[in-house]
């Protein structure tokens, strides 16, 4: 005679799927809508009067530079890699409006110079153990310089600041947030 061995399914099992099942989608969720906070673009701040004829939302744009402010702890490639990222976010928002650094200054084009005042990566780990500890702070004063008179056209002040905590906070980096303030400038010319 054969032996069957019954296996009893606790009755609970479904309800602990379920229940884990909500908690996998909720993480999800929450992941998902905290993945764009480091990217996301801060408003620039007009720091003074724009000169009468200057119109952001129309004028053509030059070439992009940086500099670190004295006393910014700023490498060389840190500021090349923002710049280059200010200039390909650019060229995606407005092809049609970038002028080539080879070509002849036209009227109405402004040159973008950005001067770094904060440029700081803040510390990881402080971000994981607590939020609001090792914030990224990014902050630069941007100028829209004339290309044929030298003049400012305009300028603004971009800030952008992370501080969240957690494993997303721990594993943010500056370049992360590099991203958003490219979209800070890229917001001038809307």
């Amino acid at each position: 005679m054969k032996q069957m061995i019954l296996i009893r399914q606790p009755r609970n099992c479904g309800k602990v799927f379920h229940a884990n099942w909500l908690t996998a989608m909720m993480l999800l969720v929450l992941g998902t809508s905290l993945a764009g906070c480091a990217s996301t673009a801060p408003s620039p701040s007009l720091s003074g009067p724009p000169s009468a004829s200057f119109n952001a939302a129309t004028a053509p744009i030059g070439p992009v530079t940086a500099e670190a402010a004295p006393g910014v702890p700023m490498a060389s490639y840190d500021l090349e890699r923002v710049t280059q990222l200010v200039q390909t976010d650019l060229s995606a928002a407005y092809p049609g409006r970038l002028v080539p650094a080879s070509a002849a200054a036209t009227p109405g084009e402004v040159k973008v110079d950005m001067t770094f005042t904060d440029y700081d990566a803040g510390n990881a780990f402080a971000r994981a153990m607590l939020a609001g500890l090792g914030q990224i702070h990014i902050n630069a004063t941007v100028r829209l310089i004339d290309a044929t008179t030298g003049n400012v056209a305009a300028s603004y002040d971009i800030s952008k600041t992370f501080a969240w905590g957690g494993i997303y906070g721990g594993s943010t980096t500056i370049e992360d947030v590099e991203k958003g303030f490219a979209k800070g400038v890229v917001a001038i010319f809307k």
